[in-house]
């Protein structure tokens, strides 16, 4: 999963290139959260590039994302294991690259037109139906849901494309050469077949029990297999909402004012199913109005005198924030059935007409008493909790036990006699805590034996604070606690020296007059004949060969005699064949090379940002960036 994770993260055209992923709504969060950092740190700048800033809350928005895809694809994944694996500081160094290309873009004075920008969303695969054409509504549904509206998008992209187009301008021209493609391509065709004789450990022979000092031997010299992690006993004193508010807590009379109070929180507003004609020029925009005052119908002059795709003629039902302002302004005006005048926005001339009106609702208070009151009950326990929290925080600070503060507050108190980092005691059983199990395992682990931790605040609204009553280091067990897996271990380990020295055995046996399969014959073994064998493991992998035998076979020449292990056993193989493909295909060619000239282009652009660095000077708040993540 970690070399999946970076290779995904790291890419140097994901970090050049990343501003074009806004238009597939591929990398960036439309969605802020400034009011999370701005209430907790005055000083939110992680980085500076140039003259220009770059805050928590803009990684934050980038992380987000990247973090439900990552949990979507691996499970459980946090963000201590996204700074731990480098995704975190990848995606800071994307941030950088943006601000560099942009003030150069800047520098340069390039910008973008009407046309470039409707051409450039006309053309984004994201926005087009499974015909390959511009899908209005789905163009509609993508902004809807990514919170964004049409002019966040254009102005997204007239700060975005000139940065593309500058790189475009760099990297223009990049072609390897045709010899290189032909023998990469060679390179990566060629195929091996062998004659293999595999010597699994399961077939191992029993080698029975040690003897003492070949038992005390092998502990000896394999002590870290052994060896138990550091444990922490701590006492841990918690609050959480629920231990606060209970239900009833809320009276109905406060719940009802609340209602009112956020009444057009409870509103549909009034929606509107509108149609359009999209037409490319004010030419065509007079043409088509022409035609409806004549009395023709809607979709045929759509798409006869626009030349529109009839599935983008329907817009769908929507809201007044769901449309271009200058749009929504007429739409929501038109009485039905009526044709409005041409407007124009960068996407081209409009005329619009609605068809159904849908006038606005609202949710009566029986139907959203239950959501009102667990939202009250939750930032009142909240409220509660952060009160509690300083009160706790001072006492602990004058010097008071945890356990004496948490019975004065209200907390819970659990005594955990000994867990590690991963959260298991030494039986290897999992601990059980009352809030967030990370956070406090964290805490005990980075406080010192004897110290109470600050009171930390989880992002559900609980607080706890930990007490390290004791530290056992890491420390080998002893052998008389592991004897069971010991012998089990050093079982294996002969086992797997055994079937070894069984393939070395077979392969000295080989000689020119007497190949692999005759010489397993004679010592009662069968050679397999292996496949076509590739060079990728990924190829193989249904093969049923061992990648660590694959690896020696593509090493050997033709006639050699070759072993390898692996968990399950050794072999040994004879290379019979090597298959150099055909002269390929021109487009397998035509294929290679624009992937050669794809990574080329990449590396030619990140020179260019590792460059534009001595005009931008960078600089990176790493103590505000391990504050804040």
């Amino acid at each position: 999963m970690l070399q999946a994770i970076r290779s995904r993260a790291g890419g140097i055209l994901v970090k050049i290139l990343f501003g074009l992923l806004i238009i597939s709504f591929g990398l960036w969060g439309i969605y802020t959260r400034s009011d999370y950092y701005q209430g907790h740190s005055p000083d939110t700048v992680i980085a500076t590039v140039g003259e220009q800033n770059i805050r928590a809350e803009e990684l934050q928005r980038a992380l987000e994302p990247a973090m439900e895809r990552l949990r979507t694809q691996f499970g459980t994944f946090n963000q201590e294991q996204a700074k731990q694996l480098g995704i975190l500081d990848n995606l800071l160094a994307q941030l950088i690259d943006r601000d560099l290309l942009d003030q150069e873009a800047a520098r340069l004075r390039l910008e973008t037109s009407d046309d470039v920008i409707r051409n450039a969303i006309y053309d984004n695969p994201a926005f087009k139906g499974p015909d390959g054409r511009f899908d209005r509504a789905m163009f509609n549904q993508l902004l809807v849901m990514n919170r964004i509206t049409e002019d966040q998008l254009v102005a997204r992209l007239r700060r975005d494309l000139p940065r593309t187009d500058m790189l475009k301008a760099i990297t223009a021209g990049i072609s390897p050469p045709r010899p290189v493609i032909e023998a990469l391509y060679r390179y990566r065709g060629e195929k091996r077949l062998a004659d293999i004789v595999a010597f699994p450990v399961a077939a191992a022979a029993d080698p029975g029990q040690p003897s003492e000092a070949d038992l005390a031997k092998f502990y000896d010299a394999h002590q870290d297999l052994f060896r138990a992690p550091e444990f922490r006993g701590f006492t841990v004193a918690t609050l959480a909402p629920a231990d606060i508010v209970k239900p009833g807590d809320i009276p109905e009379d406060q719940v009802r004012k609340e209602y009112e109070q956020r009444k057009d929180e409870f509103e549909t507003p009034e929606q509107r199913e509108v149609q359009q004609i999209l037409a490319p020029s004010e030419e065509k925009a007079k043409e088509v109005e022409a035609a409806l005052d004549a009395g023709k119908d809607w979709k045929e002059i759509a798409t006869t005198i626009a030349g529109q795709d009839p599935d983008t003629i329907d817009l769908g039902l929507l809201k007044r924030t769901e449309m271009p302002h200058e749009l929504a302004d007429i739409a929501f005006e038109l009485p039905l059935n009526r044709s409005s005048d041409p407007v124009k926005s960068p996407l081209g001339w409009h005329i619009l007409r609605v068809i159904k009106i849908e006038p606005p609702t609202t949710q009566r208070f029986d139907q959203v008493k239950p959501q009102i009151e667990a939202e009250l009950q939750q930032q009142l326990a909240i409220d509660r909790i952060e009160k509690i929290g300083n009160k706790l925080d001072d006492t602990l600070a004058g010097g008071s036990l945890l356990a004496d503060a948490a019975g004065k507050f209200g907390l819970k108190v659990m005594t955990v006699a000994a867990a590690d980092l991963g959260g298991n005691d030494p039986d290897g059983k999992a601990v059980e805590l009352p809030v967030t199990k990370q956070e406090i395992l964290k805490t005990a682990f980075a406080t010192e034996r004897g110290d109470t931790s600050r009171v930390i605040e989880t992002p559900d609204g609980a607080i706890f604070a930990v007490h390290v009553d004791k530290v056992i280091p890491p420390q080998v067990r002893p052998l008389a606690e592991v004897r069971d897996k010991v012998i089990a271990i050093w079982q294996g380990e002969q086992k797997r020296e055994a079937v070894t020295k069984q393939a070395e055995a077979l392969k000295e046996a080989v000689k020119p007059e007497l190949p692999l399969a005759k010489a397993a014959a004679a010592k009662g073994l069968t050679a397999t004949a292996s496949p076509p064998l590739s060079r990728g493991a990924e190829d193989n992998k249904d093969s049923g060969v061992s990648p660590a035998l694959v690896a020696r076979l593509f090493a050997a020449k033709s006639g050699d005699v070759v072993t390898a292990n692996d968990g399950t056993g050794a072999y040994a193989a004879q290379l019979k064949e090597i298959q150099v493909p055909e002269a390929p295909a021109e487009a397998a060619l035509t294929g290679l090379s624009d992937q050669l000239a794809g990574e080329q282009r990449q590396d030619i652009a990140g020179e260019f940002t590792q460059a534009l660095r001595r005009r931008y000077p960078v600089d990176t708040k790493r103590d505000a960036l391990d504050r804040m993540f």
